[in-house]
């Protein structure tokens, strides 16, 4: 492929969430949060994220997990895409996906909510009564958590029977936070089914390393396989979900502004872009130099796509996509940003 690289920068807007929490104190879960209060979501969480939404639609092509990786790149997606570590094999591979972190950009407010786990009633195993085993009389005196086979008095027919399991009530509080997230992603296409062995002459004391030699495992379908495991990848970021307490605070992570550029060298200068002020404006002169320096590049492509809503200057974002001059060098404003991604996925497969 002529391609060498593809970045991703975008930006999310979310509902009230705590997508990635911190590690709080007793029993609050914070915000993660940099610049004295501006919430993030690790790198980590991104690439968890991103990896679960490629996985979804792709099961039958991840042969190993994460805690023990198989090292086959050629026909394993995971250890291709994410990279691994075999420390019995001494051996290691780096991850063609970079992530960064998705940076808040907006301050707000934080609200904090309530956790609570009750605690259900059990059923005497004598008289069959539902009881309540915090209630006064049933548990010993002044216990707040009650332990597997820890004797229990049923108040109905005052027979002892033992408790089924752990018996724990608690509360917790946990912060969470509106905001608008800047993430990028970028793809190394030419380490896709790369394995880099070194060249050594010599042993022992007097090994030296003379050189990498850059064995494609892909053999004869190298240009399909890349192709096919990097559009997942881009359709992957069209889905993007499973951030951290999905299950109760549901919120988007797909992009409601997109740039997206496929390039003929590797560099990640896209991904500047779209830094936001706490306004939730973009700074429109910074946005139109960093694109302007992307395209300079001969043969990039950079295809963008929005929702209207997420940026505040957006009156003076958007004619910047739409000018002539930057559409002859190789920007293309499109519909949304999944038809953004669609179409970076087309050039591909010129």
């Amino acid at each position: 492929m002529k391609e060498k690289c593809i970045v991703a920068t975008w930006l999310f807007k979310t509902d009230l969430s705590n997508m990635n929490a911190g590690e709080g104190s007793t029993n609050l879960k914070e915000v993660k949060t940099h610049k004295n209060g501006l919430p993030y979501i690790s790198g980590q969480s991104v690439r968890h994220a991103l990896r679960k939404a490629i996985q979804r639609e792709h099961p039958d092509k991840f042969k190993c997990t994460v805690e023990f990786p198989c090292g086959k790149i050629k026909d394993c997606w995971l250890c291709d895409m994410f990279g691994y570590l075999l420390p019995s094999e001494g051996s290691k591979r780096w991850s063609p996906i970079k992530a960064s972190p998705a940076m808040g950009q907006i301050r707000s407010s934080i609200a904090t909510d309530m956790i609570l786990r009750l605690v259900n009633d059990i059923e005497c195993p004598y008289c069959h009564e539902k009881i309540n085993p915090l209630a006064k009389g049933v548990r010993e005196e002044g216990k707040k958590e009650i332990k597997q086979g820890t004797t229990l008095k049923c108040p109905k027919c005052g027979k002892d029977f033992k408790a089924p399991y752990d018996i724990r009530q608690a509360i917790a509080y946990k912060q969470l936070i509106e905001n608008i997230y800047r993430v990028n992603v970028s793809v190394d296409i030419d380490a896709f089914g790369v394995e880099e062995v070194p060249i050594i002459e010599g042993e022992g004391e007097k090994a030296k390393i003379k050189g990498i030699n850059h064995k494609d495992l892909y053999g004869k379908n190298s240009e399909s396989e890349r192709k096919e495991r990097i559009k997942a990848i881009l359709n992957a970021i069209s889905n993007i979900s499973d951030f951290a307490s999905q299950s109760r605070e549901l919120t988007n992570a797909t992009p409601d502004v997109i740039l997206l550029s496929v390039q003929k060298q590797y560099n990640h200068r896209l991904s500047s872009a779209l830094r936001m002020d706490e306004k939730g404006e973009i700074d429109p002169k910074m946005f139109k130099d960093t694109i302007e320096d992307c395209l300079a590049i001969d043969g990039t492509k950079i295809y963008a796509g929005l929702i209207s809503g997420v940026v505040s200057n957006e009156d003076k974002i958007k004619p910047i996509l739409e000018d002539k001059d930057l559409k002859n060098k190789g920007l293309e404003l499109c519909a949304t940003p999944r038809k953004a991604i669609q179409k970076a996925i087309q050039e591909l497969d010129k």
